[in-house]
């Protein structure tokens, strides 16, 4: 009887709300494009929601499509501004994995001073960019803001929708009806060669504004008895403005969007109302003004308060029409199937691990994307996305993986350093990796070195199980280096240190954080010099054969300019005449670094230690302290010895962005050292006793191309440096 009741109660109120309806003039929103300041519209759904106006259908171009995509799923003004708030728009345009979802073996290309970009190859020639914008965290985004709902056509929503976009072949304005709505809600704000277009239909869609920024017609045709235009659309720019290339092809382009649009603002009526925030100092970029965006939109709707009073409802009214609406809403679907897309390089097992979803659960949308992200942190993908296609078994959770257009990657890089006087360096380095040799996941990499370092290294890793926590690795490497001679604080020439030869790792993953790695090795070595010098191991050749162990976990935030997080490294080497070494020695090394924030401090302290433990190192091997943020006021390879310790800390600051295009930010610091070498065969107070301190100042850019250091430090005894340098210390 309780039941028959509430259905009956139902009806009743669903009865009424039609009754209302069909009493009440129709009401389409019709939301421009605008880029960020589309998220004026969010305030505007705020006003309207508060005055009681019910919206009937809407109709968005570009980010109207966004926002208006949102509403018709059901959701709020006030979710809708949280879920914007929260949001990283750099992250989510930047399309770069948050680092700790890194697998550590691509973290480890982190320690070369690569460019901060990886080549995609084919053929071994470079594939262009396609767009300068990935969308794979956009794509996530827009499916967090739509909640995974799936129905056959935009009609079925709370609220019926349509999205613009244009057909990038023949220009024609295309009307999204129906598809996947993430996916046409991304296609509609797609401008062209920032974002990839989009296939719909027969069509490949870019931004929708170009043809139509502002679609009342379409508004009218959907529902629209009255309709509310939101304008927020970029004014053409000043003739002062006009100075720069961008401007004018940005201006050209505006020209035709408010052509397009004051026709159709002049369709208009006194029954209409038109809301035009006004956003003069925001432009279409300033994502991170969300607050302010949102405001703005706020603002202009109460401004027009009195004429949306004109179809407000009553309290009741209201409710019941809110009601009607949210029984419309598409439920969490519980997940019975996950079908995966085929791929062409990549082990389907790699998403198939990550991506189980038990059968009967319901669809998690934050957990699926972290998992979702695991995968697509290993660089192996464009993007990963996926669609609920509910049948009548259940939901079914289709992945649709994109790969790369190539398994062939390569990097390259610079790494400079001088002090302006005696001691300049600088060297080209590039990366070649061919991925997914097998389907277990095995990798060939050759790296190289050209400049004051001469260097080729080529490895194979090789996992023993598909992600699984063991690997081999094999390796060959030829390595020609200098060691600078420093005597009464002058650098008076270099001696050159051959390795040549090869080994095998046998290693352990720890989770994304680092690696563990026994080791066997056979090298040549051969140190020379055109100095004329007293040193009977001059043009020494011997060979090396050497086991050991090398353990490294990486958790900072940032390789470069971290502000949280640990890197640690042990290295432990021993020469064993036994095996047939012609030397005899251990070496052992401990790097500590971390990283923590304090307000807009951040303080990067290192410690670093050698010791010979007990044994005698060959020339080769020593430890080295000076040079650029390694005792900065003093000469390169200064100090050197069997055993150091070494310690630093540095304090910086950010103070201006960068273009993205250009790289991060630029910073100030601080920064203190001290450290200390000795020729005994072991720790002693009298390493203590050879202590040098150093302190400076640091102005810093991080850069596409890598960090740039620009170092001035004052040492003891007057001694003093300045240092240019690019690329990592590590």
């Amino acid at each position: 009887m309780k039941s028959c009741l509430t259905t009956l109660t139902v009806l009743l109120l669903s009865l009424s709300a039609l009754v209302q309806a069909a009493e009440r003039p129709k009401i389409a929103l019709v939301l421009s494009g605008g880029g960020a300041r589309g998220l004026a519209h969010i305030g505007v759904l705020k006003v309207l929601e508060e005055a009681k106006v019910p919206v009937d259908c809407v109709v968005g171009t570009s980010m109207g499509a966004i926002v208006g995509g949102a509403m018709a799923t059901g959701m709020s003004a006030d979710e809708m501004a949280s879920i914007v708030s929260a949001a990283d728009w750099e992250y989510m345009f930047g399309d770069k994995p948050h680092r700790k979802d890194v697998p550590y073996f691509r973290k480890r290309d982190d320690q070369q001073d690569y460019f901060d970009f990886t080549l995609t190859l084919k053929n071994f020639w470079p594939v262009p960019p396609r767009n300068l914008v990935g969308v794979h965290y956009i794509s996530q985004f827009f499916r967090q803001m739509t909640k995974g709902i799936e129905v056959e056509n935009f009609d079925q929503l709370p609220t019926p929708y349509r999205a613009i976009g244009a057909d990038l072949e023949t220009g024609k304005t295309v009307i999204m009806r129906h598809g996947d709505l993430p996916l046409v809600m991304r296609a509609s704000m797609s401008v062209s060669g920032v974002f990839p277009p989009v296939p719909y239909e027969n069509y490949l869609v870019v931004d929708g504004g170009i043809v139509k920024n502002m679609a009342i017609d379409e508004g009218r045709k959907l529902c629209g008895d009255v309709v509310i235009a939101v304008n927020v659309s970029s004014p053409n720019a000043q003739r002062q403005k006009l100075d720069s290339l961008f401007a004018v092809s940005e201006q050209t382009i505006n020209i035709a969007v408010q052509k397009d649009m004051q026709a159709q603002i002049a369709t208009l009526t006194a029954q209409d109302v038109l809301i035009t925030p006004e956003m003069a100092k925001l432009s279409s970029t300033d994502f991170k003004e969300s607050t302010k965006l949102m405001a703005a939109g706020e603002q202009a709707a109460r401004t027009r308060l009195a004429q949306l009073q004109r179809y407000a409802l009553t309290d009741v009214e209201y409710a019941q029409w809110q009601q009607q609406r949210q029984q419309r809403k598409a439920k969490t679907p519980h997940i019975q199937k996950v079908e995966i897309a085929p791929t062409r390089w990549v082990s389907p097992q790699v998403l198939k691990s990550v991506l189980a979803v038990p059968k009967g659960e319901l669809l998690d949308i934050p957990a699926l994307h972290q998992r979702i992200d695991e995968v697509y942190a290993r660089g192996d993908f464009v993007r990963i996305g996926y669609q609920v296609k509910n049948q009548p078994d259940g939901a079914t959770l289709k992945v649709i993986p994109v790969e790369k257009d190539g398994q062939d990657f390569a990097r390259i890089g610079l790494k400079m350093n001088t002090d302006f006087a005696n001691t300049s360096s600088f060297g080209l380095v590039a990366m070649l990796r061919r991925s997914w040799l097998n389907d277990l996941g095995a990798e060939w990499q050759v790296q190289g070195e050209l400049g004051e370092t001469r260097a080729l290294y080529t490895e194979i890793y090789q996992p023993t199980v598909l992600n699984g926590a063991f690997f081999l690795a094999p390796w060959l490497q030829w390595k020609d280096e200098p060691k600078d001679l420093v005597i009464n604080h002058e650098t008076v020439g270099q001696h050159r240190i051959l390795h040549a030869g090869g080994g095998i790792d046998i290693g352990s993953v720890i989770g994304k954080w680092g690696e563990v790695r026994m080791f066997v090795a056979d090298q040549q070595v051969r140190w020379r010099s055109s100095l004329e010098v007293n040193n009977p191991s001059i043009g020494e050749h011997y060979e090396q054969i050497a086991y050991g162990i090398k353990a490294v976990f990486d958790q900072l935030d940032n390789p470069r300019f971290p502000r949280a997080g640990n890197w640690i490294k042990l290295d432990y080497t021993h020469a064993d005449q036994d095996l047939g070494s012609d030397k005899a020695y251990q070496r052992l090394t401990l790097d500590w670094r971390r990283a923590f924030t304090w307000d807009d401090y951040t303080f990067f302290a290192t410690g670093r230690g050698g010791t010979a433990l007990g044994s005698t190192l060959p020339y080769a091997e020593e430890f080295q302290l000076g040079g650029a943020l390694n005792l900065s006021a003093y000469r390169r390879a200064e100090f050197v010895g069997n055993n150091f310790f070494f310690t630093r800390l540095l304090g910086y600051k950010q103070i201006k962005d960068m273009p993205s295009a250009l790289g991060g930010g630029i910073y100030v610091g601080l920064l203190a050292e001290a450290g200390a070498t000795s020729q005994q065969d072991s720790w002693s107070s009298a390493l203590l006793d050879n202590t040098v301190y150093s302190m400076g100042a640091v102005l810093a850019a991080d850069t596409r191309l890598g960090p740039f250091y620009l170092t001035v430090a004052q040492g003891q005894q007057q001694r003093r440096a300045v240092h240019l340098t690019l690329g990592i210390s590590y």
